[in-house]
């Protein structure tokens, strides 16, 4: 049985144009992506769930970073969000199974029934990790993944490029302008979010720290990429946002659960994870700040 598989480095030679640089990124997201595959397949380890799922977010990631260039037909646009909706779908019910609800297990020990309410959590990990498999072998993920690898062998993207005389543009120049939007993007989302922010806005800074994280780690061999220190900083609130969004997905699966044999333990647990949240919370203005200083630093 393979190991789930992380990200790689990227590795981009010097002289490299933008669109060699985008095929070899791109080429290395799929690469996690299928990597992972088997394990999926054939194991009930969660972490290969996560990890194609990464590759899949960086895969989207790097699109959007290139999309001023390069775009993605629509078709297979759509495919792609099917795939990461089904692979979000089992890895939120894998998170609250076996990471968010045994966490909580002290918490919760005088609670009647609590043994059946992650039992019916665990069901529809199984569930929705069988639905990631079906959607794997089916002939629709085949089509998606010969489809990509088409349209990189091919270099699709000449004919609908929205720049076609800036592809054979030093990709280490492109690279800087493309951080500096990243940053400038996370750093305005930050300064707008009010310190009683709602889910869905913390999600959308989360998104955009995802984002920046992402494509500091496809250049780090050419741009100007955080230091090591800020590195961590970034990773850190990355952190953070992604333990209050999973404590939000928790709570509305709960809900889904929370039927009659087990109302009164999902609802005790949703209030908990809402109680730790708003805790958690306060530590988020802080790492905002600290980041939002660092980004205007940069040129």
């Amino acid at each position: 049985m393979p190991s789930p598989t992380k990200a790689r480095p990227v590795k981009l030679p010097a002289g490299l144009t933008l669109e060699q640089g985008f095929a070899l990124i791109a080429r290395n997201c799929l690469r996690q992506i299928r990597a992972n595959e088997a394990g999926l397949r054939l194991s009930e380890e969660p972490e290969f769930v996560h990890q194609m799922r990464v590759g899949l977010r960086r895969l989207r990631s790097a699109l959007g970073l290139f999309k001023p260039w390069i775009v993605l037909p629509p078709e297979l646009a759509e495919e792609i969000a099917w795939l990461g909706q089904t692979l979000g779908a089992a890895r939120d019910a894998e998170v609250l199974a076996g990471t968010t609800l045994p966490a909580l297990t002290q918490a919760c020990v005088d609670l009647e029934d609590l043994g059946g309410l992650q039992k019916a959590a665990a069901n529809l990990a199984q569930r929705r990790r069988r639905q990631a498999v079906l959607a794997l072998n089916s002939e629709r993920y085949l089509g998606l993944m010969a489809g990509l690898e088409g349209w990189l062998k091919a270099h699709g993207w000449r004919t609908d490029s929205p720049r076609p005389d800036e592809l054979g543009t030093p990709l280490a120049e492109a690279a800087k302008q493309m951080l500096k939007r990243r940053r400038e993007k996370l750093q305005k989302q930050a300064q707008a979010l009010p310190e009683q922010a709602s889910a869905d806005a913390r999600h959308r800074v989360r998104i955009a720290v995802k984002k920046l994280r992402y494509a500091g780690d496809f250049f780090r061999a050419l741009a100007a990429t955080p230091s090591k220190a800020r590195r961590d900083q970034i990773t850190a609130l990355q952190e953070l946002l992604g333990q209050l969004n999973d404590a939000e997905v928790g709570r509305g699966l709960l809900l889904e659960l929370g039927n009659k044999a087990h109302a009164g333990p999902a609802a005790f647990v949703r209030g908990v994870l809402w109680a730790q949240s708003q805790q958690r919370i306060v530590e988020l203005a802080a790492l905002l700040q600290a980041l939002s200083s660092k980004c205007r630093q940069i040129p």
